[in-house]
């Protein structure tokens, strides 16, 4: 019985395959990234209208206890203000009410 000759291994085929999966997974995450802003993009509404033919203001809070505040310190209060109707919303005058307690 004679012995088989042993094929010596082609190394650059070996270096070949090493690149074409990360290539291949490279590929597939772009066309996956790029699906997903698609999507993103077309179905963005920044605010879905709550009310319909008429503007309607939002407020976050109704209501800002700022607590125990030394007489002419000044105090720095947000509100984050939405439209949620279908028309465009208009701000004439603000007042501000100051509540002195006990």
């Amino acid at each position: 019985m004679g012995r088989k000759p042993r094929r010596k291994k082609n190394q650059t085929s070996s270096r070949r395959v090493s690149w074409h999966w990360p290539a291949i997974a490279g590929v597939l995450l772009l066309i996956v990234g790029g699906a997903v802003i698609w999507n993103l993009s077309r179905n963005s509404s920044p605010v879905t209208p709550q009310v319909t033919g008429a503007p309607k203001l939002l407020v976050d809070q109704m209501l800002v206890d700022e607590g125990y505040v030394k007489f002419n310190v000044p105090v720095r209060t947000s509100y984050r203000l939405s439209n949620v109707g279908d028309q465009p919303l208009k701000i004439i005058a603000t007042s501000v009410e100051l509540v002195e307690g006990c």
